[in-house]
Order: structure tokens, then C-alpha cells, then sequence
């Protein structure tokens, strides 16, 4: 079978079957008994060697030994490397996961503390101070006033019919359309002006100087006529000063609603007139509106 092969040739194929052979043995050996490769390979070199071997074989075969144990150490080492780095990324792996939960779970900890902080919401803390709570009164407070204020001005600025004479009541009954929000003290010059053609001796007076009586209630001249209908002032007999009635009525090509009075009829009298004949009927019955008392 090797005839042919030279020396060379012959001594290599030679050594590549005795590492076949080692590498063999020492796999059935580590199986059967598991001892080391080192072990192992030292049994087969021995055995090998038993009996008269000339130098360079011993040396051969030592070689061979050698070389074999130092591959299946690297191997061996090459394997571990790669456990360890297997094992490295994958705790890295978790580590980096449970992290990452962690952070998402002390964030959403942290929104809920600071928007239950110091609250629970199992407890009944209405008697607690709560800025988001006060916060929110203030804004709702703010928005009804607003509400509130727009909703009167809208009422003050109705219009009423409101019938007045003077208070001898020989002449004849007038009517003027205002605004609910004139004060009675501006009703006065204005209804002075509308008479002064009948008493022309009211010219010498202002409505300082005046009077305004209505359903034997005498109107203070700070109050307005929203104020009185709004707090339904009422009479001696305990009904209210006006009744109005709400009526449309044409001017200028538009359409109004306006309310009317149609039951009380306001007098205008001097305050020296008034003062020196209160104690006569029907002025005896009169008496001066206390608002503080429907407030």
C-alpha cells in the first residue's frame, strides 16, 4: 500500500493515523471512565511506547500527545469564552430590561404621587386645605360671577313704562319709558321735565327737592327700579310695589318687549309740601323704603 510513497509522505500519513487513533481512544476512554485528556493521553502514550522504540518515535509520539491535549485545551477554552459571553449579554439583556420596567414604574409612581399627594382618596379630607380643589372653586366662582353679572346687566338695561302725576291728583296721568337701571333720582328730572309745562313753579326745584311715592312707599333716590323689582319690595299691605306685564310694542321700525305697569301710579311731591302735611291722610300712611331689609 505505501510502496510507492517516499519517506516524507510516508512519515506524515503515519502521524496524521496515530493522531486519528489518540484522538479516538481518547474519546472511548473519557466515556467509559470520564478521566481527563490529559490522564487519558498519558495512558495511551505509555502504551504505545511499551517495548523497544527508537528515539525519534518516542519523540514522534510525545509530540503527538502534546499537540492533541493543546488543541482539546483551546478548545475546551474557546467553548468557556463563548459560555461566558453568552451569559454576559444575556444578563446584560435582563438588566437592561427589568430597568427599563423599573424606570416606567417609578415614573408612573411619581405622576401618581404628585397628583394624590398627601390625599387619600378613601378618607373624607373635605375639611382639608386642596389647592386643585380651591383652584378650581376660584375659576368656577369667577365664571358664575361673570354669568351672573352679564345676566343683570342684560336685565338692567329691560324696558319699563312707569305712570306718574303730581301728587295733588288734579292733573292728568303721564308715562315714560326708561330703563330698569335709572335711579329714582333721575326718574324725578325726568318726570319734572315732562310736567314742568303744567307747574311751571317746579323749575325753582331739583330733584333733590323731591319726592317720589309710590303704592304709600316713598322711593329712595339711590335706588333704581332693578333693585326694587328684583327685591320685590313690597307695600304696607304686604304686596309689591309694581306688577309689571310684558307687552311688544313698535318704535322706529323695530319691535321691543317692554314691561308695563299698569296698577300703581307713582305721585311726585315737594319734601317742604310733604313735611309740613305728613300728618294729614293720605300722606299719614306713607313711609320710606327700608332695602337693607330685603337684602
Amino acid at each position: 500500500m505505501y510502496k510507492d510513497l517516499d519517506i516524507n509522505e510516508l512519515e506524515k500519513i503515519k502521524k496524521e493515523e496515530a493522531m486519528l487513533s489518540l484522538k479516538k481512544a481518547t474519546t472511548n476512554m473519557k466515556e467509559r471512565f470520564g478521566q481527563s485528556n490529559q490522564d487519558i493521553l498519558e495512558e495511551e502514550f505509555k502504551s504505545k511506547t511499551v517495548g523497544l522504540v527508537t528515539r525519534e518515535e518516542f519523540k514522534r509520539k510525545r509530540e503527538n500527545i502534546d499537540r492533541i491535549y493543546v488543541q482539546d485545551l483551546q478548545k475546551k477554552q474557546e467553548e468557556e469564552e463563548r459560555k461566558k459571553l453568552e451569559q454576559k449579554l444575556k444578563r446584560k439583556s435582563e438588566y437592561k430590561l427589568k430597568t427599563s420596567l423599573l424606570s416606567f414604574d417609578l415614573e408612573q409612581q411619581e405622576l401618581d404621587d404628585k397628583k394624590n399627594y398627601g390625599k387619600d382618596n378613601s378618607v373624607d379630607t373635605l375639611y382639608l386645605p386642596d389647592m386643585n380643589r380651591e383652584k378650581k372653586i376660584e375659576e368656577l366662582t369667577k365664571q358664575f360671577t361673570e354669568e351672573y353679572e352679564k345676566n343683570m346687566e342684560l336685565q338692567r338695561e329691560q324696558l319699563i313704562d312707569i305712570k306718574f302725576k303730581y301728587w295733588d291728583a288734579q292733573t292728568c296721568t303721564r308715562t315714560l319709558r326708561i330703563r330698569k337701571k335709572t335711579t329714582i333720582k333721575e326718574f324725578l328730572e325726568l318726570a319734572r321735565r315732562e310736567i314742568i309745562r303744567d307747574f311751571g313753579f317746579l323749575t325753582e326745584f331739583s330733584p333733590d327737592d323731591l319726592l317720589l311715592v309710590a303704592n304709600t312707599m316713598i322711593l329712595p333716590h339711590k335706588l333704581c327700579f332693578h333693585d326694587i323689582i328684583a327685591y320685590k319690595v313690597k307695600n304696607r299691605s304686604g304686596d309689591p310695589i309694581f306688577q309689571f306685564e310684558q307687552r311688544k310694542v313698535q318704535a322706529r321700525g323695530k319691535e321691543y318687549e317692554v314691561e308695563v305697569e299698569n296698577k300703581t301710579t307713582c305721585r311726585i311731591i315737594e319734601k317742604f309740601r310733604y313735611e309740613k302735611i305728613k300728618h294729614i291722610y293720605p300722606c299719614s300712611k306713607w313711609e320710606v323704603v327700608d332695602i337693607n331689609k330685603y337684602q
